[in-house]
Formats: structure tokens, C-alpha cells, sequence
């Protein structure tokens, strides 16, 4: 008896199915997507708006065009957290984690049924840039970073990034979206429970793992954390929750032998602090940057500095 003949489509599950979303390629949406009628439109204007907010901001400010006011938004916190350059592998993959499925749903589905979905995540993060784009042109916010410049991605990032757009953190933002975006594209376009499973948990824990490197790498601070969450949160509302942004947080350095257990419960408590007091002043707020321009008006890093050690040092009083 002959075997009966696969479909197109069988074909390309029994290929995809169980294929690790890391095994796809991140380039391969540049070749497809901004030269396709059906998605060029988008792609294009998410680049335009990536080069216009994230570079142009930075690199005019930096030239003396602009003249914003830049705030250093560092917490003591952010001294428990070593800085570790072996992380900057993690840090550099955060644009692949929502390339790659992209990727995945173009070759399993065809360019033609998975171009919606293409669209609707470019039309997303390009809210988030200009969104965050708001926020920065009330404030530039940086941090402390090494200027360590010892292999070829440090020496890309000190490059290209002036390292003038903290508050809210980009990276912390487009991976929290990319989780809760996706794992609501994979169930829609039908892909199997077990799958779903599968593909949802790798992204989820490589966005852990690229919110963690955010710290160790000392691109941003503890401080810039709860900020992207919140602009999330109030952006896409009905994608990602107070509960998802909880389990986020919660979910960080569980498994770390880098912070002290102790240090790390702290870090988490703040983040969580902040987060919760965003989302509780922006309820009556017309514009959702307005809890976070007042936290960044009012941000006083040298102050918090002080007020940390004196808490330390009474603490250790206490145990001698």
C-alpha cells in the first residue's frame, strides 16, 4: 500500500515543529520583510523611527543640537550586581529574540499568512519607541557604565550607543512585549499546545536572561527597569498585565550564584516597589509618562546614595 502523500503544510511542521526558536535565523526578516509589498510599508517606518528615536535623540544631544536635561538615574542597589562582561553574548541577542520568530513563522506559514502578524509586531514596537521617544525628550538619564572596550561587541556598543536613554529601558521593554506578543501569535495561528509550551518557555527564559544581562552589563540600573515595565503595561494593556510584569520581576536572578540571596530579594522588592507605584499613580494619569516624570524630576542619586549607606552602616551596628 502506498504511503499516503504529505501536504504542503504537514511538510513544514514535521520540519518546524520541534526546532528550537534559537536554530532560526535573526538576518533572514531584513531580506523578506523590508522588500515585500505585503510588509515593506511597516518594516520601513519602524527602522525610520528606531534611527529618529534612539539614535537621532542620543547622537543630537551628544553633537550640542539638542539641549535635554539629563538626569543620572543610578541606584545603590546597582552596586550589589557585579558587572560581568562574559553577559554582553546575552545583552547583544535581545534584537533576535523577536527576529527569530519571525523567522520561524514565515517559513513554516509562507510570507502571505504570517505578513499580518509581521505587521502587527513592527506597528507594536514602533509605538514603543516613539512612546518611550515622549519620555526621553522630557528627560535623557544615564548611568555609570565601565568603559570597558576589551572584544568587539563593547567596542560596538560604546560605538553606537551614547548611553543617554535609561529611564525607560528599551531592552526591558521590546523583550517583555515580545513574550506576551508572541505567545498570543503562536496560539492564533494554530501551532499545537505542546508547541506553543515549548516555544513560550525558550522566550521567556532568554528574555529573563537578556533583563538580567541589562544589569550586569551596567547598561542601565535597577531603576530602569520598573519604568519599561509600567510604559508596557499601560501600552498594551490587554497583552501585558500588573501579573505578567509581577512574574517577570519575580522570575529575575533566581538562579544566580553572582548577587548574594539577600541582595537579590532587595533588588526584586524595589523593582517590584516601583513598578506597583507607577501603575497605581498613572491610573488618574492623562499621560502615562507622568508618574515617571515626576519619579525622574525629582530623582536625586547622590541623596539615595547617602540614605542607603546610613542604612547599612546602622544595620551592621546592630549585628557587631
Amino acid at each position: 500500500m502506498a504511503e499516503k502523500k504529505l501536504t504542503r503544510k504537514e511538510k513544514r511542521d514535521q520540519k518546524f515543529a520541534n526546532r528550537e526558536l534559537k536554530s532560526f535565523s535573526g538576518i533572514y526578516p531584513y531580506f523578506r520583510l523590508l522588500w515585500s509589498p505585503r510588509t515593506a510599508k511597516v518594516s520601513w517606518k519602524f527602522l525610520h523611527t528606531v534611527t529618529k528615536s534612539y539614535l537621532g535623540t542620543q547622537f543630537l544631544e551628544k553633537w550640542g543640537f539638542y539641549h535635554i536635561p539629563i538626569v543620572k538615574v543610578d541606584s545603590p542597589l546597582d552596586k550589589k550586581i557585579p558587572f560581568t562582561p562574559s553577559k554582553v553574548y546575552i545583552y547583544m541577542d535581545f534584537i533576535n529574540l523577536f527576529l527569530r520568530p519571525l523567522t520561524m513563522l514565515i517559513r513554516r506559514f509562507g510570507l502571505k499568512k504570517a505578513a499580518p502578524i509581521c505587521n502587527a509586531w513592527f506597528s507594536s514596537a514602533t509605538k514603543v519607541y516613539s512612546e518611550a521617544s515622549r519620555m526621553y525628550h522630557h528627560s535623557l538619564s544615564t548611568t555609570e557604565r565601565p568603559l570597558y572596550k576589551e572584544n568587539f561587541h563593547f567596542r560596538v556598543i560604546h560605538a553606537f550607543d551614547p548611553h543617554l536613554l535609561c529611564v525607560p529601558s528599551l531592552h526591558i521593554a521590546l523583550i517583555a512585549l515580545t513574550e506576551v506578543f508572541f505567545k498570543r501569535e503562536f496560539k492564533n495561528i494554530g501551532l499545537s499546545d505542546a508547541e506553543c509550551f515549548q516555544k513560550n518557555t525558550e522566550l521567556y527564559n532568554e528574555a529573563i536572561e537578556i533583563a538580567e544581562s541589562v544589569l550586569y552589563m551596567k547598561q542601565h540600573s535597577v531603576n530602569c527597569i520598573p519604568a519599561a515595565l509600567y510604559m508596557i503595561t499601560k501600552l498594551f494593556p490587554s497583552l501585558f498585565s500588573p501579573n505578567d510584569a509581577t512574574n517577570f520581576i519575580n522570575d529575575m536572578f533566581l538562579s544566580t550564584e553572582l548577587i548574594k540571596p539577600e541582595d537579590v530579594s532587595s533588588i526584586k522588592e524595589y523593582i517590584s516597589f516601583m513598578y506597583e507605584r507607577y501603575l497605581l499613580e498613572g491610573v488618574a494619569a492623562d499621560d502615562w509618562r507622568d508618574p515617571v516624570i515626576r519619579w525622574i524630576d525629582s530623582y536625586d542619586w547622590k541623596a539615595e546614595e547617602e540614605k542607603f549607606n546610613q542604612k547599612e552602616n546602622a544595620g551592621g551596628e546592630k549585628n557587631v
